[in-house]
Order: C-alpha cells, then sequence, then structure tokens
C-alpha cells in the first residue's frame, strides 16, 4: 500500500512563468491602448450636429 507520490513542484514553473510574462505584456499594452489621447487631425471634432 502506497499512499505518497513524488511530485515535482519545479515541473510547471516554467509555464507557470510563461503565462505571468504574457499576461503582464498584455496588461501593459491594454493599459497604453486604453490610455492614449484621441487624435486631434479627426474630422468629428469640426462637425456640428444635424438635428
Amino acid at each position: 500500500m502506497e499512499f505518497y507520490s513524488y511530485v515535482n513542484i519545479f515541473e510547471t514553473k516554467g509555464l507557470a512563468y510563461i503565462l505571468l510574462l504574457s499576461f503582464l505584456v498584455l496588461g501593459i499594452l491594454l493599459i497604453k491602448y486604453l490610455s492614449t489621447p484621441e487624435k486631434k487631425d479627426s474630422q468629428h471634432s469640426d462637425r456640428k450636429p444635424v438635428a
């Protein structure tokens, strides 16, 4: 009767680091995308409402 099994806790560490790194990079890109100001060259600011 064997109740104990050997589990290497370092086997999945590389995958966890890759997931963490990709999450952080995507988070930074999302923050930069959301915080970019609107371009002033757009023609939407020159238009007047129709109604």
